[in-house]
């Protein structure tokens, strides 16, 4: 019994033992090795580029395969060879890094660097995609008719890059207008994926603003300096667009006068004027001869211009019915004119910036009146000033009135009593010792002469009084 226990102890101890190498030697396998740049990564070529792996460890072996280049052994405080040296802090910090001083088109591909930790005998690595750039070719722009498209008609567009690599970065504009949206992966702002060629497709329904509009295919890669594009201007038929009934003012009487109309329509419409229902085919004159019609001008992206000139306006003129009439293959429009020899009315011409400008004014003067009110009200800003002389005044009234009922001394009062007894005594009639009046005779006093000398001679009665031993 006593011999099997140890037994059982001692092959415990082995069992753990050889587990914890197990456990170490597992460890030190699986070091997971942190590579820099990481995944991928796309340089131009002449380019130089570095790849750094690290390890928590002291290294004993640093090793790289790279396309187009032998498997190399690398270490601090080698000397580059064929541009290619060791890079980082050094094995003992766990640095295994490559710097390659001049991309060239092989070495596209796989890198892959091995790292040995020091006592270990097996290697443990990792891998970044370096994907050398090569610009794609001419991008190629392809829609789905080569005809006109009728308003409302679907365009479908699509736009190709070809053997970029990676592969480029394609989007479409109309005029200055992106349309369509590319949703795949980007590698640094340019989209990736297992082919060399890019392609974006996108469709819309066409609209007359559309017509004559430059469609653009273009193409921005890492390998090229400026974008690659292609470009075509579409175009669209629609009928001639409705307008408003055209107001023309400021015609002086016995003078030329021009009636200009511009109108949207392609293909180019024909012209028709119509002066109180007399027909004129624009480019012909009246059988009067007073009035002469110009062909249409071509102002691009399916505009039109013609013009009515008549060689002596009279009030009768201005008087007629005036309209244009414009047909094309797509359908036709008539438009009304009035002639006026009077100015253009004031806002006639009113935009919206305009509109908007007004209102802001008149909101900008109704704040303005109620600060100046507030700030009158509180006294507050410009006005603080003009108050506190107020309140000074004020201070100075009241302090005047107190120094009339100032308290003195008894004999003041005695005397000031003295004297209101005789001014009483003396003014009013005898019958009464009271005022049934004291508005009329504060009138009489302020008004009449006699008053004042009468109260001239109280005052002397007075100081007479005064002198007089008691």
């Amino acid at each position: 019994m006593m011999t099997q226990r140890p037994t059982k102890m001692i092959n415990g101890l082995l069992m753990l033992a050889l587990l914890g190498c197990t456990s170490i030697q597992a460890f030190k396998q699986n070091l997971p090795v942190d590579i820099v740049p990481d995944n991928q990564v796309a340089v131009r070529q002449g380019q130089e580029q570095k790849i750094l792996c690290k390890l928590p460890v002291p290294l004993q072996v640093c090793r790289f395969t790279i396309p187009g280049e032998s498997s190399l052994v690398l270490r601090d405080g080698q000397s580059a060879e064929d541009g290619i040296a060791y890079y980082g802090e050094g094995l003992k910090k766990g640095h295994c890094g490559v710097a390659i001083s001049t991309i060239r088109e092989k070495h596209d591909g796989n890198v892959t660097c091995f790292l040995t930790p020091d006592n270990g005998r097996s290697e443990t690595s990792a891998t970044v995609r370096m994907i050398v750039a090569k610009a794609p070719l001419q991008p190629q722009l392809t829609l789905n008719s080569n005809y006109p498209y009728k308003t409302g008609e679907k365009m479908v567009v699509s736009c190709v890059a070809m053997e970029g690599r990676p592969p480029a970065n394609v989007s479409l504009y109309l005029d200055n207008e992106p349309i369509g949206v590319d949703d795949r992966p980007m590698l640094f702002g340019r989209r990736l994926d297992d082919n060399d060629y890019a392609e974006l497709n996108t469709s819309r329904s066409v609209t007359p603003s559309d017509n004559g509009k430059t469609l653009r295919c273009r193409a921005s890669h890492i390998a090229l300096q400026k974008p690659l594009e292609s470009s075509r201007q579409i175009e669209v038929y629609f009928p001639p667009q409705e307008q408003d009934t055209i107001h023309r003012f400021g015609y002086d009487i016995g003078r030329p006068g021009k009636v200009n109309v511009t109108v949207h329509a392609n293909p180019k419409p024909t012209f028709t004027w119509n002066v109180d229902n007399v027909k004129i085919t624009a480019g012909q004159p009246d059988v009067t001869g007073r009035l002469q019609t110009s062909t249409a001008v071509d102002l691009g992206h399916g505009y039109w211009s013609v013009e009515l000139n008549i060689d002596s306006v009279q009030k009768s003129d201005t008087e007629k019915e005036y309209s244009l009439e414009a047909h094309n293959s797509e359908g036709y429009a008539t438009y009304k004119i009035t002639l006026s020899s009077a100015s253009e009315p004031a806002g006639v011409d009113l935009d919206a910036g305009s509109i908007i400008g007004i209102v802001v004014g008149v909101l900008i003067l109704i704040l303005a009146v109620f600060l100046v009110v507030f700030a009158r009200a509180t006294g507050r800003w410009c006005f603080a000033a003009r108050r506190r002389s107020d309140e000074e005044a004020a201070g100075g009234a009241g302090a005047g009135s107190e120094a009339h009922i100032t308290p003195g001394s008894d004999e003041d009062d005695d005397q000031h009593e003295h004297d209101q007894h005789i001014i009483s005594d003396e003014k009013m009639p005898a019958s009464q010792h009271g005022q049934e009046n004291p508005i009329h005779a504060s009138t009489e006093y302020v008004n009449g002469r006699n008053d004042i000398n009468n109260s001239k001679d109280i005052k002397k009665d007075l100081d007479k009084k005064t002198d007089t031993p008691v």
